[in-house]
């Protein structure tokens, strides 16, 4: 899961949104009850203000949502609005990385488990089904859950209660689900990788994040708050080249790159100013010039540039898929690697499964 905010809206919020938690963050209030900080989200494109209004409104239900989007758009903030939005404010938002767990792990962890349910389980403990009571549960990345897992998750929705492995007891669930996914799942249906019934019961309310060049109005806003985040009230300003930098930018990383951008363009700015010889671009060129060459040819060729994502595909091949001993076997941790190959897919290349 993403810790980092990467989706803000910031003045242009739907009328009646009170200080309340907006992206996970509670605003801090004065004497007077005033809010003395702007809520930590940036909305300032017309798409994104439109999507805040509907994410808004259905927060008012209880439906499950279905979050869709390329990596670095902030599907997570976005469930967290929706979550501090919602009737289930007061209570828990549990978030879980189906991506960054193996499967026998991912069952445990989902369900819960009671002593001796399997080899080192010593104690019984909840899983995030239980500790989401009252709240909401975060299913982020669902696609990259196993089909055996995706039948079992399936009943606990269907029948809103679950049992702990190696338990007796059916344990009723007061529990929102959000989940979202970087794939299209009605493609992952097509291909037999994603359960069809499960899709339908997860996808009773889609909403689709675009990219951040394509609401390119956040893209400024969005800067100068991450300057702000990071460089504190005193931080250097973006001159017009720079900023005519960042908007001519085609975004491969989205928000995420925009934040790395700026952390970047920090430690090299000097004299209090930001100019375009401080934004160093060429750490994503790899990857955009990927996305570039493989719209075009449709397939991943000896010629491309990016040498690590060919290496990283070999030792996927190699290892048949497990990205746990590719991750071991390139020296990485597992968390470096599924951004590397998030990045990849977004790119267009497809991954070993």
């Amino acid at each position: 899961m993403e810790s980092t905010n990467l989706f803000y809206v910031e003045d242009n919020l739907p009328q009646g949104l009170p200080g309340q938690v907006l992206g996970g963050v509670r605003p801090r209030l004065n004497g007077a009850g005033a809010l003395v900080e702007s809520h930590p989200v940036v909305a300032e494109d017309p798409a994104t203000q439109r999507l805040l209004n509907l994410a808004d409104r259905v927060a008012r239900s209880d439906v499950t949502v279905m979050l869709g989007g390329k990596s670095g758009t902030g599907k997570e903030v976005f469930a967290r609005f929706i979550h501090a939005r919602s009737r289930r404010l007061a209570g828990p938002f549990v978030a879980l990385n189906c991506a960054a767990i193996p499967d026998n792990m991912l069952e445990a962890m989902l369900f819960g488990y009671e002593k001796g349910a399997f080899t080192g389980a010593y104690n019984a403990a909840p899983g995030k089904f239980e500790q989401a009571q009252g709240g909401t549960l975060l299913l982020d990345e669902i696609s990259e859950m196993s089909l055996e897992l995706q039948a079992k998750l399936l009943r606990v929705l269907q029948e809103r209660e679950v049992e702990r492995l190696g338990g007796r007891r059916l344990i009723q669930l007061d529990v929102r689900v959000l989940a979202t996914s970087n794939r299209i799942l009605r493609e992952e249906v097509s291909a037999g990788r994603f359960r069809e019934d499960l899709f339908y019961r997860l996808n009773v309310f889609p909403i689709t994040l675009p990219q951040l060049k394509d609401r390119p109005g956040d893209i400024l806003p969005l800067a100068g708050h991450l300057l702000k985040r990071y460089g504190g009230a005193g931080h250097p300003q973006m001159d017009g080249a720079a900023r005519r930098a960042l908007l001519n930018h085609s975004w491969p990383g989205n928000v995420r790159e925009l934040e790395n951008l700026m952390q970047r363009a920090l430690i090299l700015a000097d004299d209090g100013h930001i100019g375009e010889e401080h934004l160093m671009f060429e750490m994503e060129q790899g990857f955009e010039e990927m996305a570039q060459q493989t719209a075009a040819e449709g397939h991943l060729n000896e010629g491309m540039r990016d040498v690590e994502a060919q290496i990283i595909l070999e030792v996927l091949k190699e290892q048949q898929g497990s990205r746990k001993r590719t991750a071991q076997h390139l020296g990485i941790s597992p968390r470096t690697l599924r951004y590397k190959l998030a990045r990849m897919r977004d790119a267009g290349i497809d991954l070993p499964r």
